[in-house]
């Protein structure tokens, strides 16, 4: 472990719940895709700030959550789903150290899940990778999401229906046609990119095409959270990171596998409508009648990846 960016994890946690935790999102969506086209310079650029102690989720996301759910305690807001509000407005010194507290869990905890757990469960199915066998930071988000709401809130992990009100768990009629179509669209397109960059890159020899192709989900990942600006903005938005990462996971996967672009595309379509239904499901599930955040688009990320590492990268394409 890296004892000296989990020192500095406090400081990305401090930070992430000043500026509120959507606009540290952005920022992380912002520093990965300037890292990654910046390729060999920006490298170390992308574990040390984007997904380190500076910009990582798992570290200022969370931490920023954290510091919402606190903040709610001390009646600075209404609900601790307020991810979107910088906490600087209220000048409250133990706030920000909540946060900071939180973002040095959330980097002790994706140590733990990802180098500690990981090669102990995992190394059988996927070798030196083994660490890598979700993707450990979203598990991170969400579990750190978890011990926020059993700390902070009042809800129950499921939040409480008031009486009389029928609760919905999943989508259904034209919500559900309309989850699915974005879904789909996402998938398509992301599969297209991965299977361009992977034809280029794998099978015509071009370098640079192929280390895009190597991080096309992430790519996919950075600019749909810089997107999330609009809803800082004002403006009536949704996330999508969910869906672009794992169903461009998906695509590389495929396309790694087969050198076929029609299968990486409907491959990286059917994981797309997956994951937009998981991420209906876990926001109607997680933070229905809640009081503090636990993110949906995390658990989606920890659910897919999950099968695209271990289960279609590990043990069906291998």
């Amino acid at each position: 472990m890296d004892f000296t960016m989990l020192i500095a994890a406090f400081g990305g946690g401090v930070l992430a719940t000043f500026m509120g935790g959507i606009t540290a999102f952005v920022f992380t969506g912002l520093t990965v895709l300037a890292a990654i086209m910046g390729g060999d310079f920006g490298a170390p650029a992308i574990g040390i700030i984007s997904f380190g102690s500076w910009f990582g989720p798992h570290v200022a996301f969370a931490g920023a959550v954290a510091g919402a759910a606190f903040a709610m305690t001390r009646n600075h807001i209404e609900n601790g789903q307020d991810i979107v509000t910088p906490l600087v407005k209220f000048g409250d010194p133990m706030v920000l150290i909540v946060g900071g507290i939180f973002g040095m869990v959330g980097f002790l905890i994706q140590y733990i899940v990802g180098p500690l757990v990981g090669p102990m469960i995992f190394s059988g199915i996927l070798g030196e990778g083994a660490a890598g066998w979700t993707d450990t930071v979203a598990f991170t988000v969400m579990l750190s999401g978890i011990i926020v709401r059993l700390v902070f809130g009042k809800t129950g992990l499921t939040g409480k229906t008031p009486a009389g009100e029928k609760r919905e768990w999943i989508s259904t009629g034209s919500r559900l046609g309309f989850v699915l179509t974005y879904g789909a669209g996402i998938g398509i397109l992301i599969g297209g990119v991965a299977a361009t960059l992977g034809t280029l890159g794998l099978v015509d020899g071009v370098a640079e095409a192929a280390y895009l192709f190597s991080m096309t989900p992430v790519i996919g990942f950075s600019i749909a959270a810089i997107s999330l600006i609009l809803i800082m903005c004002g403006v009536y938005f949704e996330g999508w990171h969910h869906i672009v990462l794992p169903a461009g996971s998906t695509a590389v996967i495929v396309f790694s596998a087969t050198l076929n672009p029609f299968a990486a595309i409907i491959g990286a379509a059917i994981t797309g409508m997956f994951t937009a239904f998981v991420g209906e499901w876990a926001a109607k599930t997680l933070n229905s009648h809640c009081d503090t955040h636990i993110d949906p688009p995390a658990v989606t990320i920890f659910i897919t990846q999950t099968i695209n590492f271990v289960i279609l990268g590990g043990l069906i394409l291998v």
